[in-house]
C-alpha cells in the first residue's frame, strides 16, 4: 500500500519541521529559509547580510534645479562644538554670531506604536527641550516632508530649507547656550520625534540626484548622514496588524466592517504593484499611496530598516517593541535614558514611568476588536516582512508570534 502526501498534509509537514527547528536551534537561517517559501509573495530581500560598518557616501552636489528640494549635499556638515552634547554649531545672521543647533536624537517610528508618550516621557527630563516650530512640540516633518513642500497632510507648501529646519530649534538653541555645568559644558539636548521619518521617502522624486530614476539612490537616510556627525535614532515596532488599526481609528476609521473592506482593496492594490514592480517602488510610490484607503505601506518595516541600514550601523539605533511598554514600562524608559546619556535617579525614573500615557486611542476602545478575517488578511500580508525584521535584528520577538 502507498501512502502519498496531500498538498496540505505536505505545507502541515513543513511548518512541523519549521519548530522543530526553531525549539532545538533557536532563531536560524533554516527557519527563515522555511518560511520565506511559504510566504514570501514574491517578497525576497536583496540579501540577508546587513551593514555593520559606517558607510562612506560618495554622493555628488548637483545642485539647484527647477522644482527640486534644496541639495544638501551641496552643504558642509557643521563644524559641531565639543563643549556642547547637542549637535551646536556658530554661524553669521544678520552679522552676528548665533548659535544654531539640530537635534540630538530621532524618534523615528513608527506612527500609533507610542513615539507621542515616549516622547513626551524622554521631555520629562530637565535636560531636554522641545521644539518651538513643531507639531506638538515634537514633530519636524521636515526630513519627510517639509523639504519637499509638502504640509504634514501632504498638502502643497513652501518647501522648508535647511535653515528653516534649524529655526524650529532656534529657542532650544538659545536655552543650551544659556545652560553650563560647573565646567562649562553645555549638557542640554533637544530631539525631534517625526514617526514619517523611517519610512516616508514618497519625496524622493524630488531630490537632484534621482532625476530620471526609476527607483531612489539618494534618500532620507543618505541625507541625515551627510548632515549629522553621529546621530542617536530610536525606533519602537508594534505588531503592525494592531498599528494599521490604531492608525486607521485615529485617521478616519468608522467601523470594523469599513476597516475590512479598506484592508481588503489595500491589499489588492499592493500586491498588484508588486507583480510588475519592486517591493520598494510599490511602498514609495506617491501615486499608490494615493489609492489606498489606510496607511498598509508602514508596517512593511524590514523594508525601510534595510534602506537605513545601508547607511548607517546597527548600533546607532536603539530599537523597542510597544508590547514591552505594557508590560515593564521603567525598563524601557531606563534603556532610553541609558542610551540618551541623561543622568537619573530611580525615584524621577519610576515618577516619569507612571506618568498617564498619552494618545490612547478611545474611538479604537469604542469599535472593539477587529474582525478575526480581518487579522488573518493582514498577519498573512505581513508575515513576510516580520520574518525579514527578525533576521536583520536576530530577534525572534519581532515574529510577534505571542
Amino acid at each position: 500500500m502507498t501512502f502519498k502526501l496531500g498538498p496540505w498534509m505536505f505545507v502541515m509537514l513543513i511548518l512541523c519541521v519549521s519548530l522543530w527547528l526553531v525549539s532545538r536551534h533557536g532563531f536560524r537561517m533554516e527557519y527563515y529559509e522555511i518560511r520565506k517559501q511559504l510566504f514570501s509573495h514574491g517578497y525576497v530581500p536583496e540579501t540577508n547580510t546587513v551593514n555593520d560598518t559606517p558607510v562612506k557616501l560618495d554622493i555628488q552636489c548637483v545642485g539647484e534645479m527647477p522644482h527640486k528640494a534644496e541639495d544638501l549635499f551641496c552643504m558642509e556638515r557643521p563644524q559641531y562644538l565639543t563643549d556642547f552634547k547637542n549637535p551646536c554649531w556658530y554661524a553669521k545672521e544678520d552679522g552676528k554670531l548665533r548659535l544654531k543647533c539640530v537635534p540630538y536624537y530621532h524618534i523615528l517610528g513608527v506612527s500609533k506604536s507610542g513615539t507621542t508618550d515616549l516622547a513626551y516621557r524622554i521631555r520629562a527630563h530637565e535636560d531636554v527641550i522641545g521644539c518651538n516650530d513643531c507639531v506638538g512640540d515634537k514633530e519636524s516633518f521636515y526630513w519627510c516632508r517639509r523639504r519637499y513642500g509638502y504640509g504634514i497632510f501632504m498638502d502643497e507648501r513652501t518647501p522648508c530649507n535647511f535653515t528653516c529646519f534649524q529655526q524650529m530649534f532656534a529657542d532650544a538653541a538659545q536655552k543650551i547656550e544659556q545652560t553650563t555645568t560647573e565646567t562649562g559644558f553645555h549638557k542640554m539636548i533637544t530631539g525631534d520625534a517625526t514617526p514619517s521619518d523611517f519610512s516616508d521617502f514618497r519625496g524622493w522624486p524630488k531630490l537632484p540626484q534621482n532625476m530620471g530614476l526609476e527607483k531612489p539612490v539618494v534618500t532620507t537616510p543618505h541625507l541625515m548622514r551627510h548632515v549629522y556627525a553621529d546621530p542617536k535614532f530610536i525606533l519602537i515596532f508594534r505588531n503592525p496588524t494592531d498599528r494599521l488599526y490604531s492608525d486607521y481609528m485615529m485617521l478616519d476609521g468608522s467601523s470594523v466592517a469599513a476597516f475590512h473592506e479598506a484592508v481588503s482593496k489595500d491589499i489588492e492594490i499592493e500586491e498588484t504593484c508588486m507583480k510588475n514592480h519592486t517591493v520598494e517602488q510599490c511602498l514609495y510610490s506617491m501615486d499608490i499611496a494615493r489609492k489606498l484607503r489606510t496607511r498598509i505601506f508602514l508596517g512593511c518595516y524590514s523594508v525601510y530598516m534595510r534602506e537605513w541600514l545601508k547607511v548607517f550601523t546597527r548600533e546607532q539605533f536603539l530599537i523597542l517593541r510597544t508590547e514591552d511598554h505594557d508590560q515593564d514600562p521603567k525598563a524601557r524608559l531606563r534603556k532610553v535614558y541609558n542610551y540618551l546619556e541623561l543622568n537619573y535617579t530611580e525615584d524621577m525614573l519610576s515618577f516619569v514611568a507612571n506618568l498617564p500615557h498619552r494618545r490612547v486611542s478611545k474611538k479604537k476602545i469604542k469599535q472593539g476588536p477587529m474582525l478575526e478575517k480581518t487579522r488573518f488578511l493582514l498577519d498573512n500580508f505581513y508575515s513576510r516582512y516580520k520574518q525579514d525584521l527578525a533576521t536583520i535584528l536576530q530577534d525572534e520577538k519581532f515574529l510577534w508570534l505571542t
